[in-house]
This record gives C-alpha cells, sequence and structure tokens, in this order.
C-alpha cells in the first residue's frame, strides 16, 4: 500500500565561526507551505544561498509499508 505523503522544505545554511571555512546544513520539514514561506522570510532564506533554487518547494513521498515475512513453521525446510 503506499500513501502519498506532501511537505515542504526548507534548506537552512549556517556558519558557525566565519574565521573557519566550516557550514552545516540542515533540512527543516514543514506540513503547510505558508509556514515554510514566513521561515524563509525570518532567516532571509527564500532562496538557496549556494545553488540559487528557491526553499519551500513541495515534496511529494511515497511511504511504501511492507509486511514483514512470518516465521517458517519448525519442521519446513
Amino acid at each position: 500500500m503506499i500513501t502519498p505523503a506532501t511537505y515542504f522544505v526548507l534548506y537552512l545554511i549556517t556558519i558557525p565561526d566565519v574565521e573557519v571555512n566550516n557550514h552545516s546544513v540542515h533540512r527543516l520539514v514543514f506540513s503547510y507551505k505558508q509556514d515554510c514561506i514566513e521561515m524563509a522570510q525570518e532567516l532571509r532564506q527564500l532562496n538557496d544561498p549556494i545553488v540559487g533554487k528557491p526553499n519551500c518547494v513541495e515534496v511529494e513521498n511515497f511511504e511504501v509499508v511492507v509486511r514483514t515475512p512470518l516465521k517458517k513453521p519448525e519442521g519446513m525446510l
């Protein structure tokens, strides 16, 4: 059974120390686009600073539910 789940992703890039070439990328997931856009505006990251692509794009994920096979009864090969 495949259950589609739609969410919106904001990639947040942080630089802990400007004197060191070290940055971190965080992936924030929102259920509603408006919440994602408001957070991106507050953080001034409506676009990804590295690639330039827009943040808060819709992502559709298909969660696949797989049944666990039963254990074979004793005596079966």
